[in-house]
């Protein structure tokens, strides 16, 4: 069997983006590198995405943009993007009321959906290899959780490897990273409707203050 393929998670962040620039520097195999899009980014990352592909472009690297194929709708109009899923729904993200995230649907999902019709990726299944996919976790406190979490979820299909936490870097040292390369250190990658979410915090907090200071 020829050596297992290799596919870099690729957020669009900080992190990911430095662990990609390193392996690129350091000379190891990248075969593909995902980005799922979920409609929803912020202006800044959707800037830094062509900007980023073609440097990897430039360096040999393939990449791929996918993105969530819904097929099952409980309401009307069909959505392919976030936003259009809460228009239909009449709904905000979960993590809004506090629930968990929506990286599984519109993150992780695509990427699998995408990887399952790749050559490399079936052949290296159909000789009982497993896909060695590129995640990029850092060393801090915050991302040590997510890594301890993921510890548990074994798949079949990919090996996974963290090569920020093997290098012990942390967010500033991929900023640093980023940065020596003479690319913008481009911003957290998150959905702008997290900002509904620190919102909603806000307002319950301002409002359980003024039950107590009612109270007083």
């Amino acid at each position: 069997m020829t050596r297992p393929p290799v596919i870099a998670a690729w957020g669009a962040g900080v992190d990911s983006t430095a662990m990609i620039i390193e392996l690129a520097e350091r000379g190891e195999p990248i075969d593909m590198v995902l980005f799922a899009d979920p409609g929803s980014e912020k202006n800044q990352t959707y800037a830094f995405i062509p900007l980023f592909r073609t440097w990897m472009e430039e360096r040999g690297i393939a990449s791929e943009i996918v993105r969530y194929q819904p097929r099952n709708f409980k309401h009307w109009p069909p959505y392919a993007t976030i936003a259009e899923n809460m228009l239909s729904n009449a709904t905000l993200p979960s993590v809004v009321f506090g629930g968990g995230s929506c990286s599984q649907k519109w993150k992780v999902a695509p990427q699998e959906a995408w990887t399952a019709g790749w050559e490399p990726a079936r052949r290296c299944w159909d000789e009982g290899g497993r896909v060695t996919k590129l995640i990029g976790y850092d060393a801090s406190a915050r991302d040590t959780q997510r890594y301890r979490h993921a510890l548990v979820c074994e798949d079949p299909r990919y090996h996974y490897r963290y090569p920020l936490r093997e290098w012990g870097w942390d967010r500033a040292r991929c900023a640093a990273r980023i940065a020596a390369a003479g690319l913008p250190v481009p911003p957290k990658s998150s959905c702008f409707f997290l900002c509904l979410q620190m919102v909603s915090r806000l307002i319950t907090t301002l409002y359980l203050c003024a039950i107590k200071l009612t109270a007083v």
